[in-house]
């Protein structure tokens, strides 16, 4: 499994996106992620669909679209012909997820099933065979700048040995305070992406170069 960090735009300068994209691509960061919020399923909004017009200009970049949306089924066909990569979706907010990962398949790009912090692993062991990954989050879905939340990492350990009885060989995902602390335990529970946010990437004076590299330094996965 590949170890890879990717970068929370919705921490980023909102003032200068352009800017902040160019320079997340030189210092190296792996994928853009961007959370789709609807003040319902979270308490907060962010993003809108006209970014993804935006983005369709910059090259060379990969990008995760993260949705805390309610009825998530219904808001894939808002992204065909949108400039991404991947979707993934929490099954908190969704009463069809199978239906759903297919639907974001028949755009010809990869699924994954996210899950909320206090939300039991268990309730999406059945969609390993249609999901192309997973994202936990180590927060409470919808703010940054929270504390992590210790119990997930046993969380992240059960997944990665449930598909290791499996033989499945899938990513899984963390979002939520990642720094330099937090990823070597979370690496050794068997994670191996990342999202950089306020903790570990856009924090302090340190350039982005720097605190990315930090951050693949601090786990020799």
């Amino acid at each position: 499994m590949l170890f890879r960090i990717g970068a929370s735009l919705a921490c980023a300068n909102q003032l200068d996106l352009r800017g902040e994209i160019d320079s997340l691509k030189t210092a190296g960061v792996d994928f853009l992620h961007i959370d789709i919020m609807d003040g319902e399923y979270v308490n907060n909004y962010c993003f809108g669909l006209q970014l993804f017009d935006y983005l369709k200009e910059i090259e060379l970049i990969e990008i995760e679209i993260h949705l805390m949306v309610y009825s998530p089924y219904n808001k894939i066909e808002y992204f065909n012909g949108k400039h991404f990569d991947r979707i993934s979706f929490h099954i908190e907010a969704c009463k069809n997820p199978i239906q759903t990962l297919s639907k974001i398949k028949s755009l010809n790009k990869k699924s994954g099933i996210a899950i909320n912090a206090a939300t039991h692993e268990n309730s999406i062991y059945y969609l390993y065979d249609f999901a192309d990954y997973i994202l936990i989050m180590a927060v409470e879905a919808g703010f940054s700048g929270q504390d992590f939340i210790d119990s997930i990492v046993e969380k992240v350990r059960n997944i990665r040995q449930e598909l290791k009885k499996r033989k499945m060989e899938k990513d899984i995902y963390i979002d939520g305070h990642i720094d330099e602390n937090t990823i070597p335990i979370l690496c050794e529970a068997g994670a191996n992406v990342f999202i950089g946010g306020t903790a570990g990437l856009f924090k302090g004076n340190s350039s982005y170069a720097e605190n990315i590299t930090k951050l693949r330094n601090s786990c020799n996965f």
